[in-house]
């Protein structure tokens, strides 16, 4: 992690503390220590009788998150876990550096994001953990209710100081967003909650640029994009109402349904649909419509862009 790092969390925490009251830290919970520790006392153990134990072991402490899901197989999990802990040595300077940090971060955090949403509070449980590279931030269902987690790990590897602020506002935004939007099963949910949370980012920290958006991850994807856009833009109408989990995935992670698009290119889609709504709405107003005025709302603004561009080929 960058020394510019450093000097930032040295800023939030004085910001911090000059808030008084107001700046109250948010609570959560940390796990990264326990990782740490599990890789110290298992290092001499087989791979095969670690990656078990760490199963067994760390799952109990946020029971759902360190076990196979969403498709992964247990094979897969395994050897995602056993190359976790073969490369922690190498990451464990950067790990520990964000885990010391990041109580300062993450209340400068809350105050940032309570400018435009004053009186904001997760009222999900939060966790900061080891996310065996999966994420540095999002929500999480387990065992039928959300959590908001943080990856230390991904953090240490991503963020810097150029780009904590507005993944800080991303991640909120996403926990202030579900409490008037519940996910479905169809593109245009999708579409919705991660455009817009990149939109809520763009907002809240003007001038922002891709990197900080997180629309550079894993490859540029705006002049990717915009190359082709009415290609793009006409591709994701198509798809708004599909429920297919392919068509989901194309825009948001990517594969071969995606044809040649980047991925995670339905985050710029998103967002350039979130601006065109953003021209009536306030950045409040769209966080809390209600599903069913989104649905339209989001499939007209789509239908604006398209005819922008000139008409679906």
């Amino acid at each position: 992690m960058p020394k510019a790092l450093s000097a930032l969390w040295l800023a939030a925490l004085i910001a911090v503390a000059a808030n008084g009251a107001e700046a109250k830290r948010a609570h959560y919970i940390d796990l990264t220590g326990q990782f740490s520790r599990f890789v110290d006392e298992t290092a001499a153990m087989e791979e095969e009788a670690r990656v078990a134990q760490f199963r067994t072991r760390m799952d109990a402490l946020l029971p759902g998150f360190y076990t196979p899901r969403d498709g992964t197989t247990p094979a897969r999990f395994d050897a995602r876990v056993a190359g976790a802990l073969q490369e922690f040595p190498e990451l464990r300077p950067r790990y520990e550096q964000a885990q010391r940090e990041f109580p300062a971060a993450f209340a400068a955090g809350i105050q940032h994001f309570r400018k435009a949403f004053p009186g904001f509070a997760p009222d999900v449980p939060v966790y900061l953990l080891h996310s065996l590279g999966e994420m540095d931030g999002g929500i999480r269902e387990l065992g039928g209710k959300n959590y908001l987690i943080f990856g230390a790990d991904v953090i240490a590897r991503m963020h810097d100081s150029h780009t904590l602020t507005p993944f800080l506002d991303h991640e909120l935004f996403h926990v202030e967003h579900v409490k008037y939007f519940p996910e479905c099963d169809e593109v245009w949910c999708a579409l919705w909650i991660e455009g817009l949370a990149t939109y809520a980012a763009e907002v809240m920290n003007p001038g922002a640029d891709d990197r900080q958006l997180l629309l550079t991850s894993p490859r540029p994807i705006r002049s990717a994009v915009d190359a082709s856009w009415p290609r793009a833009v006409c591709f994701t109408r198509e798809k708004l109402h599909s429920s297919v989990e392919a068509d989901i995935n194309a825009l948001l992670t990517g594969g071969p349904d995606a044809g040649d698009f980047p991925r995670r290119f339905g985050y710029y889609v998103g967002l350039r649909a979130a601006e065109e709504l953003g021209r009536e709405h306030s950045l409040a107003e769209l966080a809390h419509m209600p599903p069913e005025s989104v649905k339209a709302a989001l499939a007209s603004a789509i239908d604006r862009l398209i005819q922008k561009a000139g008409g679906c080929p």
